[in-house]
């Protein structure tokens, strides 16, 4: 069994290994299908801050106003763009395959240019809870990518992928891309290089080719905080 294990281990480290050294997109996303779970379920975020409810003044003897009923909770669905922070779920209650999905930590620092190109070194986290009966498996490395940024030029849009030079130059080594069993909560440490400014953007793809994804926007939800019930 443990030899078991062990193989599975070389296995998974040698794919990851290639993964960095692809460079066609269509073949990356070949790598990405190999090792990863394919979600179809649509991503959804539920406020859960409270909402006060209306009142209203009356006079002794008077009967109480019909008061309308409460505002619909706030909530973020695709193509929308999540905020960092929010619990974001994916697959209904009960089902075997249930995530939630949390963007942490986004930092940016200036990077030694390339080709005379000024650029930064970007590093995120992305905690993923299995709170399915089933195991997903994935490697976010893989999957998460910088769609948006903010340059002295404008807004661009394109992809700025993890590389094995960013994790490296941010430290990130011996990171664990097991399959995440059900009830287990880990956090994913990601790095990237882009042009120089400030990421607006990033995309994780459920499905592996991007049909069906999950955006942020490099902001706190200006709406609501806290959690809801897992």
């Amino acid at each position: 069994m443990n030899d078991e294990l062990s193989l599975a281990r070389v296995q998974r480290s040698m794919l990851l290994r290639s993964i960095y050294l692809l460079v066609a997109p269509i073949m990356l996303v070949f790598a990405a299908l190999a090792c990863g779970t394919i979600v179809t379920d649509m991503a959804s975020y539920t406020c859960p801050t409270a909402l006060p409810q209306p009142t209203a003044t009356t006079l002794a003897g008077t009967p109480l106003p019909t008061l309308p009923p409460p505002p619909t909770p706030y909530s973020i669905t695709p193509p929308q763009d999540f905020y960092i922070g929010d619990a974001i779920f994916v697959g209904q209650s009960g089902a075997p395959l249930r995530l939630r999905f949390r963007l942490q930590n986004v930092q940016s620092q200036p990077a030694p240019p390339l080709g005379g190109s000024p650029r930064n070194l970007v590093t995120w986290r992305l905690e993923i809870r299995n709170l399915g009966s089933t195991t997903y498996e994935t490697i976010p490395i893989a999957l998460m990518v910088i769609t948006r940024i903010n340059t002295a030029s404008g807004e661009q849009t394109g992809t700025w992928r993890t590389s094995e030079a960013a994790m490296a130059a941010a430290g990130f080594t011996n990171e664990n891309y097991d399959p995440l069993t059900p009830g287990s909560t880990r956090t994913y440490r990601l790095a990237a290089y882009m042009p120089a400014g400030s990421v607006r953007q990033f995309a994780y793809l459920l499905d592996g080719d991007g049909g069906n994804r999950v955006t942020w926007v490099n902001a706190a939800n200006p709406y609501c905080s806290g959690d809801v019930a897992d």
